[in-house]
């Protein structure tokens, strides 16, 4: 996923852990949503805000500083087999 798609989904959607289950990291996104509602939308508000400074961030970023920080981004979106694979 490229550095523009993620900063965007970050601004949009951290408050629902969108950009942790992107990373992979399913626990943390799950925790986001548990305390969201735990908390009538409290973490969730602070979690919207961390977002925007995330998102920022990233899209202030260079291809390879995002690479360095973040690495292979694709953990967590399913991979597309190749067409050669797929003609096998």
């Amino acid at each position: 996923m490229n550095k523009t798609t993620f900063g965007i989904l970050a601004i949009l959607f951290n408050g629902y852990g969108v950009p942790n289950f992107i990373q992979g990291d399913a626990k943390t996104g799950i925790l986001k949503i548990v305390l969201n509602f735990v908390t009538c939308g409290i973490i969730g508000i602070i979690n919207g805000i961390m977002g925007i400074i995330l998102g920022i961030k990233v899209l202030q970023m260079t291809e390879e500083e995002y690479n360095a920080a973040y690495g292979s981004i694709d953990a967590g979106v399913p991979k597309m087999k190749a067409k050669e694979e797929a003609a096998e």
